[in-house]
C-alpha cells in the first residue's frame, strides 16, 4: 500500500513537472504576446540610451508588440541591473547596459550583488571609442602639450564619470596613472548630466563615448576633444589626436559597447527569437548608417555562440584591468 502511494506521488510529481515544462514551452513558442520592457541603466539622452532608443521602433515592428523604455540611472548601471534581476526570466524585460559596466560593477561596487554569469548577451548594439573632452580647453600643441597644460593647472582638474568603478572612471584612473595628472574623480548618474556640466564649465574633463550626439557637439565646438582613446585617429574626427600619438600613454585603447542582456536561464527559444529580431535590426542598413554617421565602429554580426564568447573574453579583459588597478568593491 505504501509502495503504491509512493509510486502515485512520484507519478503526480512527474506529471506536474511535464505540465510545467509544456506550459513554459508553449509560452516561449508564442513569445511575445504582450509588450516588452527595455530597462536602460542610464539617464535619457546619453550615448548608450540614444543607441538603444534607435532600436525601439524597428524592434516593435519586428516583434509585433510595443517596446517600452524605462530609464533607471545610477551607480554606473547597478541600480538598473539589480532592478532587472527582480523581473521574471521570460524575455519580457531586457537589460540595456554597456557590457563594460555590467562586467566591472561587481568588481568595484559592494552594492552590485550579482555576477556577470547571471546574464546572457543577446547582441551588442554599437561599439564606440572613448574620447577625452572638455568644455573649456585652451589651444595647445598636440596631446602631450594638452597633458602638460592639464598638469599645470592652478587646482586639481575634475574628471566626470558615470559611477565609481565604471568604465569612464577606470579610463580616467589609467590616464592619471600614466601621465602623472592629479585629478578629482566626480561621479554622476549618467552621461547627459556630465555633458551639461562640461558645457556649463562646472566640470573640467570626462572620458565619454564618441557616439550619439557627442560627435555633433565636438564638431559644433560645444565640447573640445583632447584625444581619442585609440592607437590611431578616428576618421570622423580626423583633427583630434589619438592617444597612440602620446609619448606618455601606452596601450591606451578603450571602447564601450552597449548591449541587450537577459537572465541566463531565459528559455532558449525566447533567446533565439530575441536574437533573431535584435540582430536583424542592429545589422540593418538603416541602423548601421546611423551608427557610422555618429562615429561608431563597424558592428560585426554575432550569433549566440559568438556573443557568448565575446562576453566571456570581455570579462577576462576587465578582470585584468581591475587587477592592475587593485580595484576592490567599495
Amino acid at each position: 500500500m505504501m509502495q503504491r502511494r509512493t509510486t502515485l506521488k512520484l507519478g503526480l510529481s512527474a506529471m506536474a513537472s511535464l505540465a510545467g515544462l509544456a506550459s513554459r514551452t508553449a509560452l516561449a513558442q508564442d513569445f511575445p504576446t504582450r509588450f516588452v520592457t527595455m530597462k536602460v541603466g542610464y539617464s535619457a539622452g546619453g550615448p548608450a540610451d540614444v543607441a538603444l532608443r534607435q532600436l525601439q521602433a524597428p524592434l516593435q515592428a519586428a516583434l509585433g508588440q510595443s517596446v517600452v523604455i524605462e530609464n533607471v540611472p545610477g551607480a554606473g548601471g547597478t541600480l538598473a541591473t539589480m532592478a532587472y534581476l527582480r523581473s521574471p526570466a521570460d524575455g519580457y524585460t531586457l537589460l540595456g547596459l554597456t557590457g563594460n559596466d555590467l562586467i566591472v560593477n561587481p568588481l568595484a561596487l559592494a552594492a552590485a550583488h550579482y555576477k556577470p554569469a547571471q546574464f546572457r548577451l543577446i547582441h551588442p548594439v554599437i561599439i564606440s571609442e572613448f574620447v577625452l573632452v572638455s568644455g573649456n580647453l585652451q589651444a595647445s600643441s598636440g596631446i602631450d602639450g594638452t597633458i602638460a597644460q592639464i598638469k599645470g593647472a592652478t587646482k586639481p582638474p575634475s574628471f566626470g564619470n558615470w559611477g565609481v568603478g565604471s568604465t569612464s572612471h577606470m579610463i580616467a584612473h589609467d590616464f592619471m596613472a600614466q601621465t602623472g595628472v592629479e585629478g578629482l574623480h566626480v561621479p554622476y548618474r549618467g552621461v547627459a548630466p556630465i555633458v551639461q556640466d562640461l558645457i556649463g564649465k562646472q566640470l573640467d574633463y570626462a572620458f565619454l563615448p564618441l557616439a550619439g550626439s557627442m560627435l555633433d557637439m565636438i564638431r559644433a565646438g560645444k565640447l573640445k576633444a583632447v584625444a581619442v582613446a585609440s592607437a590611431q585617429r578616428n576618421p570622423m574626427v580626423p583633427d583630434v589626436p589619438a592617444a597612440g600619438e602620446s609619448k606618455l600613454l601606452k596601450g591606451f585603447n578603450y571602447t564601450v559597447w552597449p548591449g541587450l542582456f537577459v537572465h541566463s536561464n531565459t528559455p532558449e527559444s525566447v533567446v533565439v527569437k530575441l536574437h533573431q529580431h535584435i540582430s536583424a535590426v542592429v545589422l540593418s542598413p538603416a541602423y548601421q548608417k546611423w551608427s557610422r554617421e555618429t562615429g561608431n565602429q563597424a558592428m560585426p554580426a554575432m550569433d549566440l555562440v559568438q556573443a557568448a564568447s565575446f562576453y566571456q573574453s570581455e570579462q577576462a579583459r576587465a578582470a585584468r584591468i581591475a587587477a592592475a588597478m587593485t580595484l576592490t568593491p567599495q
